[in-house]
């Protein structure tokens, strides 16, 4: 295949040249009918011409990089016909009548005459045939090239799409973490309430699993199109408990809104008692709410969702079972490619999300297709080994006695107020700053036990208030909160002035309180106050 192209050119050049020196013979054979040129003299001309030609195309043939078959096989045809156009003039000639091989009289050379015929003929078509045969080659891999082309050309539309999403989720990402930051504390607080009825105390629960999954969503929307492969968490997950939350959670979708299209779509549960397994919760959550999700959207005309939890050998199998239009083979192989949809208003990338989430827990999604009558997609996880679970870090209480003097420091008034009634609940003497010039000089006047800030900030963000109290006191800590994820923030401090902690937003009252406890006891691994 890669002497094709230089096949390919010579056959053309042979092609044009036999086409040549074809018209130059008719030309000649025209002038000798009109008694312009002796028999003899064109015999002459045709046997010089087709010398030439003959001689410079062997000489390319020897020359190119084309295929041994092509350059044999027209060696053999050049050789041949060139003998039999000598064989052609010497035949007018008549002082060789009488001679050995040539002579017209000879019987040897009417019997090389028909060896000669037969090589040229059938060398010529022989050679027709690898030049088409090569042309086929060239067309085949021109296919091929223009298929990697448009492969490669959807490739570079789906990177440029994830880079999209990439700048999109980045830029919103710390807008929506300040938004959810003031629900999470606010939900928290009624928590606290106790006052609160049975039912009440269960909406607020649901809420605030809500608000901080949709926390984990985001952060793992940013990890997906970084490409990271970060490490799922290594919790103790109670699926039994995780999959009962399931109906509550998606209930706006499979009832609100199909009663909004006029069908009837119904929720039921066969759940097993089974082992736990290891990971995150918030993430599992979003594969379920998913894959009901996607559920809801195959049945149009309404039907039942069957959420199945059951022990299989070493594994934990999970089922979202539908009544819909379910998938063909094809859409079942391909559903979880990123940017596949069978939705034109869909993007895609629902599936695609859950699979990278099942794969980090070191688990499987499968998908049965069965066209005509709905889905099944079946999750199975490991079960957890004791000794690999982390040690689930519980709140410590605040010690009694003199409280934390804290600064708190945030320009966005809605979020300023959520956090410092959380601080206020959690009994932290608090004095707050709109502005991160007016911490620093709050700073500079008062003695505090801990500093939080917030990052993004107008004027003074949150590093030249991290630089301003270390340089006054390098002792005081500082906790920068910020709805950028960790990562990016930890990168933001490339020098020898770095935060003490960092709390990602929405926070809840545990984060707060793991940071103080690791404030009044330094003794504590950075692990255990990681939120």
């Amino acid at each position: 295949m890669s002497s094709t192209k230089q096949d390919t050119q010579f056959a053309w050049r042979a092609m044009c040249i036999f086409l040549a020196l074809g018209g130059w013979i008719c030309l000649l054979k025209s002038i000798e009918r009109f008694g312009l040129i002796s028999a003899m003299n064109v015999s002459l001309l045709r046997l010089i011409s087709s010398v030439v030609c003959f001689a410079w195309l062997a000489k390319n043939s020897l020359n190119r990089r084309i295929s041994t078959a092509i350059r044999a096989t027209f060696l053999v045809f050049v050789v041949s016909i060139t003998l039999e156009m000598f064989f052609g003039v010497t035949e007018d000639v008549a002082a060789w009548k009488e001679v050995a091989i040539v002579g017209q009289n000879s019987e040897t050379r009417r019997f090389f005459e028909q060896i000669l015929s037969g090589l040229w003929f059938g060398s010529g078509l022989f050679l027709v045939y690898l030049m088409v045969r090569s042309l086929e080659q060239t067309t085949r891999k021109l296919e091929a090239t223009v298929v990697e082309l448009h492969e490669s050309q959807e490739q570079n539309i789906r990177r440029e799409r994830l880079s999209a999403l990439g700048e999109m989720a980045s830029g919103v990402a710390h807008d929506l973490n300040n938004t959810l930051a003031p629900v999470v504390a606010y939900t928290e607080l009624l928590l606290i309430d106790t006052t609160l009825s049975s039912e009440q105390r269960r909406r607020c629960e649901c809420a605030l699993r809500a608000a901080t999954d949709a926390a984990a969503v985001i952060k793992r929307l940013g990890q997906f199109h970084r490409g990271q492969d970060a490490p799922a968490e290594n919790k103790r997950v109670h699926l039994k408990e995780l999959v009962s939350q399931i109906p509550l959670l998606t209930r706006p979708k499979w009832r609100d809104e199909a009663q909004l299209h006029g069908c009837t779509i119904n929720i039921r549960l066969d759940l097993e008692e089974v082992p736990p397994v290891r990971g995150s919760a918030a993430e599992l959550r979003t594969v379920l709410t998913n894959l009901v999700f996607n559920a809801v959207d195959a049945m149009p005309n309404g039907g039942l969702i069957t959420l199945r939890l059951f022990g299989q050998g070493e594994c934990v199998v999970m089922e979202v079972i539908d009544t819909g239009i379910g998938m063909d083979a094809e859409q079942a192989a391909r559903c979880f490619e990123p940017f596949y949809s069978t939705k034109t208003e869909k993007s895609g990338l629902g599936l695609s999300v859950c699979h990278g989430i099942v794969v980090q827990h070191g688990g499987q999604i499968e998908v049965a297709a069965n066209a005509g009558a709905g889905s099944i997609v079946r999750v199975s996880l490991p079960i957890a080994d004791v000794d690999q679970l982390s040690t689930i870090v519980t709140p410590v209480p605040q010690e009694q006695g003199t409280p934390l003097r804290c600064l708190y420091i945030e320009d966005d008034a809605v979020v300023r107020d959520a956090f410092a009634t959380m601080f206020e609940a959690i009994g932290v003497n608090l004095n707050v700053a709109a502005t991160g010039a007016d911490g620093l000089k709050m700073a500079q006047t008062n003695h505090y036990d801990v500093v939080f800030t917030d990052l993004g900030m107008k004027d003074t963000d949150g590093a030249d208030v991290l630089a301003g109290i270390k340089d006054q006191n390098p002792e005081v800590p500082v906790v920068i909160i910020s709805g950028w994820p960790r990562e990016e923030v930890d990168a933001w401090f490339t020098g020898n002035v770095k935060p003490d902690h960092i709390l990602e937003k929405p926070a809840t009252l545990k984060n707060i309180q793991r940071i103080l406890a690791a404030i009044k006891a330094p003794t504590r691994s950075d692990e255990s106050v990681k939120v």
